[in-house]
């Protein structure tokens, strides 16, 4: 997209009496915030380097497999190790140790944070088993679960919601939100595209620039 827009400002360098760039986007997406409740709303960024695969990948690569053969929960817990960097609190099985970890994931500066909590521990662990049963013919989910997991793979979104929040940032949705989204603009009648109004005035301004109303 930067490249795109970079061809748009060669253009406009051209003709600057008659270019005009908007560039912008339907809507907010995800809901980022910056500051956890449960890290006292320190962040640790960092942790973010210990995600070695994308949700997509491992949903693709790891969970049809776990669903296809049952895996058990703990040969799960070693690949979310592995490709998370979240490891099971002291005392849970898992055939990667605390210290296998730290060897594994040297950039983590932020010593025992991604040790998750028996609470934490529990959440994944629940929910895997609604990744297993989940058969994906459901249409609807209810309420409680959708607030959970939204329509993604539970164990996949808990992983990274877990990440997330260790890390201290956390996400208020799984897709839109209802926040402005910015409207950058570059060119002839820039200053009619100031202020806040509603996405649907971008078409009204445009066509009073063009003299099509």
């Amino acid at each position: 997209m930067d490249e795109a827009v970079a061809k748009a400002v060669d253009f406009y360098n051209e003709h600057p009496d008659e270019t005009l760039i908007l560039v912008t986007g339907d809507h907010e997406t995800g809901g980022l915030t910056i500051g956890f409740a449960g890290t006292d709303y320190d962040t640790f960024l960092t942790n973010f380097n210990n995600q070695k695969v994308s949700f997509t990948y491992f949903d693709d690569n790891y969970v049809e497999g776990y669903k296809e053969n049952k895996t058990d929960f703990d040969t799960v817990m070693t690949d979310v190790t592995e490709l998370f960097g979240l490891v099971p609190p002291e005392g849970e099985t898992s055939s990667t140790s605390q210290k296998d970890s730290a060897d594994l994931h040297p950039e983590s500066d932020n010593d025992g944070t991604l040790v998750m909590t028996d609470y934490e521990y529990g959440k994944l662990k629940a929910a895997y088993e609604v990744t297993l049963a989940r058969t994906g013919d459901e249409e609807e989910f209810e309420q409680q679960e959708y607030e959970l997991y939204g329509s993604y793979e539970p164990l996949t979104v808990t992983i990274t919601h877990i990440l997330n929040n260790k890390s201290g940032v956390s996400f208020s949705s799984y897709a839109h939100t209802g926040l402005p989204v910015e409207v950058l603009v570059k060119g002839e009648d820039a200053g009619s595209f100031e202020g806040f109004y509603d996405n649907t005035d971008i078409y009204k301004k445009l066509a009073q620039l063009t003299g099509v109303i």
